[in-house]
């Protein structure tokens, strides 16, 4: 089996393009709910940018440096209402954490307790059924 020679911009393009389709498909279900999610993506944001699980966060960074995983979090939230827990939540957090940022992702301890104030702040705010 031969191989084609790939080149550096074509990998980065292909990654680019992954990326974007990922983030549309993730918009698109989004929409298709039928109640507004931004209250839950809110919390999820807010508390992720507190815990700033990989230093991520300071006076010059971008105020949307984890959105991807508050997205993705939140999805995973919304599919889960009805049989949401902290354990199961907090394995999609380092899920998602892992794959986004590989070795850079060290405090996979602290999922559980992030996991289990997400859904305390959730549900203190009735943005949980």
């Amino acid at each position: 089996m031969k191989f084609r020679a790939v080149s550096e911009q074509t990998r980065m393009n292909y990654m680019m393009w992954s990326i974007k389709r990922e983030i549309l498909k993730e918009n698109a279900y989004l929409l298709s709910l039928t109640y507004d999610p931004t209250p839950i993506m809110n919390r999820v944001t807010q508390i992720i940018d507190a815990w700033d699980p990989i230093g991520l966060l300071d006076e010059h960074s971008l105020d949307d440096e984890y959105e991807g995983e508050a997205r993705t979090i939140t999805i995973f939230i919304t599919k889960h209402l009805q049989d949401l827990n902290s354990q199961s939540l907090s394995k999609e957090i380092q899920k998602v954490f892992r794959r986004s940022f590989l070795d850079e992702f060290q405090d996979e301890e602290a999922c559980l307790e992030i996991a289990a104030a997400m859904i305390h702040s959730l549900q203190d705010s009735h943005s949980l059924g």
